[in-house]
């Protein structure tokens, strides 16, 4: 920002450059959405569900990669690096809405502070040099986000057996 003052946040209470508000068809979907060129691979999004459904008939979010199906019930959040994750969401009833805020870094804005301040187009006429230092600060910066994942024998599974992370299904849970 001390580039372009001019430029603002969607929110004065997000650390996030932007947020979309998803309130129809990808919820009716049940097939792995494409993961978008507009999401920083190695950067974190908050996903937080809105709505008036029963969590415990759908609004699940499907992370297909980890072959996660996970109960993701109103005004619950997930963080998760939706540049490399596929995500969608078991449908709801009709009756019933589900909606949800997705907060997430762009693409498009870590290309510009990797160019120096410059947009893709400006920065084709760079020297050698600099493109070379550029490729190279962004294979370096892609090698540390791989390496803040852990790998599948640092995960403890016993953790994600929770059911429905303490949603127990009640004798009133039929809509």
């Amino acid at each position: 920002l001390e580039k372009h003052p001019d430029l603002l946040y969607p929110s004065t209470s997000s650390i996030y450059s932007a947020a979309t508000f998803e309130l129809g068809g990808p919820h009716r979907r049940t097939v792995a959405q494409g993961v978008p060129h507009r999401f920083v691979p190695g950067a974190l999004s908050i996903l937080t569900a809105l709505g008036k459904y029963n969590p415990l008939r759908g609004g699940h979010v499907i992370l297909w990669e980890l072959g996660f199906v996970v109960c993701f019930p109103p005004g619950a959040s997930i963080i998760l690096p939706t540049g490399v994750i596929h995500y969608s969401f078991v449908r709801v009833r009709p009756d019933k809405t589900r909606y949800s805020l997705l907060q997430w870094a762009g693409s498009g804005i870590a290309r510009y502070l990797r160019n120096g301040f410059n947009f893709d187009a400006d920065f084709a006429k760079a020297s050698r040099e600099k493109y070379a230092a550029r490729e190279e600060r962004r294979k370096a910066d892609h090698a540390a986000a791989i390496d803040t994942f852990p790998l599948e024998s640092e995960l403890d599974y016993s953790a994600m057996r929770l059911p429905f992370f303490g949603i127990q299904p009640t004798a009133t849970d039929n809509n």
